[in-house]
């Protein structure tokens, strides 16, 4: 076995060392990911994020699994690709996965540096597919976003320096609150960054440049529903003149322009899916293949009846199979980065598990969840910090599913208890594919040299590591 991505020593060095016993039966790990590539046979440790490959009696040996074990499995054994046949992996994972977070806590200090701010959630769309439908439009006073600079100006730490990512709403319907909030971080020194989840539309040649300059935006995540005439339809905006579809592409490309990635997201059920490699023609024919553009697919959560009062929701197989085809097409046209990171333990989820990461509301309200942000999930505000300590730590509860103990990527994927994502999971299939081609990239692009008769591959991965997402 030859070791192409090191292991994440601070994980491994939890696992303790196996008591091998006369005659015992030893089997593959069940969070290994295999990849049969090129007539070679590579072992991803999902645990330890170690990516190996195998020599031909190993190759051999892992195909006759079970098996009682001998001298040829020792170094298979030690790295914890193969266990006894009475292991249970998955307890060991749910307790190493504990003692990292509480460390990771402990480093992390009390400081607060990253931040999602909703300054409104009044939007110009009317997507039959919203999450918000129904939600009360409050857009932020310019005193509470003045106190949203106080806030952050006394809990960003030592460093002075923060994340943010606008979220709504709509958040350029308040362009003017987030312009506010810039400038009173710059008037105390906070050193800042930020992206936004946006519908694009109300975009133009000024905002992009203040979303550049002032905003120090890097990234803008933008819904395209299809083309044109989709989504015109799906998206259904409020008083409009123009041709929305036209006049969102022309904004993504001024965003591009100013150097500042883009996402182009489209949410797809059984009524656009079929619209995806049209979609994709026109990206890259108006944007010759940008390397600041990114594509991809997103099922739409939940069942809602589109304006037609049709139910366009398939099963979640057929997501799941979609996921996967339609992402594919998108690598295959150059619009994905072809990542090869390789999966292993993470002992966070998302933001809203996190100390250090906050949600701020249009009135000024903390939660945890920029999903989440009704009266009832409110942990505190921003003048008198946290008065609901139990909400808050209730999201870092973690589910222990049954549907998730035996899939091979269990130790990388986190479900909080209180997430509103729930049910089947999607995103299995797409994510095993994606750490598959990584492997299969890492592998192809490692130097091989011969030293002492034996293959050396010179790609490793990062010695320290640790747990994070």
């Amino acid at each position: 076995m030859i070791t192409v991505v090191e292991p994440k020593r601070p994980i491994a060095a939890l696992w303790s060392e196996p008591e091998i016993r006369d005659g015992e039966t030893f089997r593959l790990m069940r969070y290994v990911l295999r990849v049969d590539h090129e007539g070679k046979v590579l072992l991803c440790n999902v645990v330890t994020g170690q990516l190996a490959v195998l020599d031909q009696d190993e190759a051999e040996l892992v195909d006759k699994l079970p098996a009682e074990y001998s001298p040829a499995m020792k170094q298979l054994v030690d790295e914890h690709y193969l266990v006894p046949d009475q292991f249970d992996e998955h307890q060991r994972v749910v307790k190493m996965r504990e003692v990292l977070r509480k460390l990771r806590e402990t480093r992390q200090g009390s400081a607060i540096t990253t931040y999602t701010i909703l300054p409104t959630t009044a939007c110009n769309a009317r997507c039959y597919y919203c999450f918000e439908q129904g939600v009360k439009t409050v857009t932020m006073t310019e005193k509470t976003a003045d106190d949203v600079v106080k806030y952050i100006a006394a809990h960003c730490g030592e460093e002075k320096k923060v994340f943010i990512s606008w979220f709504g709403g709509e958040p350029t319907v308040a362009s003017g609150r987030i312009s506010r909030i810039c400038e009173g971080l710059r008037r105390n020194g906070i050193g800042y960054s930020s992206t936004i989840t946006t519908n694009g539309y109300l975009f133009d040649e000024e905002m992009v440049h203040t979303a550049k300059t002032l905003w120090n935006l890097t990234h803008a995540n933008i819904t395209v529903d299809g083309t044109e005439s989709t989504y015109n339809r799906v998206k259904a905006y409020v008083g409009v003149k123009d041709n929305p579809y036209q006049r969102v592409l022309l904004n993504v490309g001024r965003l591009l322009d100013e150097g500042i990635r883009v996402g182009v997201r489209m949410n797809f059920d059984l009524g656009n899916f079929n619209e995806f490699p049209n979609l994709l023609e026109d990206l890259k024919a108006r944007f010759q293949g940008s390397p600041l553009l990114q594509v991809n697919v997103h099922p739409v959560i939940g069942e809602y009846a589109d304006g037609d009062s049709m139910l366009p929701h398939g099963t979640d197989d057929w997501f799941e199979g979609k996921i996967v085809e339609l992402n594919d097409m998108a690598r295959s046209e150059g619009l994905q980065i072809k990542s090869a990171e390789m999966p292993f333990m993470q002992c966070k989820g998302c933001q809203a598990t996190s100390r250090s990461a906050v949600t701020i509301t249009p009135e000024g309200g903390l939660v945890r969840c920029p999903e989440q942000f009704g009266e009832d999930q409110l942990t505190g505000n921003i003048w008198d910090g946290i008065t609901n300590p139990e909400l808050m730590d209730s999201w870092k509860q973690f589910g222990d599913y049954a549907e998730c103990i035996n899939c091979v990527l269990f130790p990388y994927c986190l479900r909080p208890l209180r997430c509103s994502a729930k049910g089947k999971c999607r995103y299995s299939r797409e994510l095993i594919q994606r750490f598959q081609n990584g492997a299969k990239q890492v592998f192809a692009s490692s130097r091989m040299t011969i030293m002492k008769g034996e293959m050396y591959y010179g790609i490793r991965g990062a010695e320290g590591g640790s747990c994070q997402n």
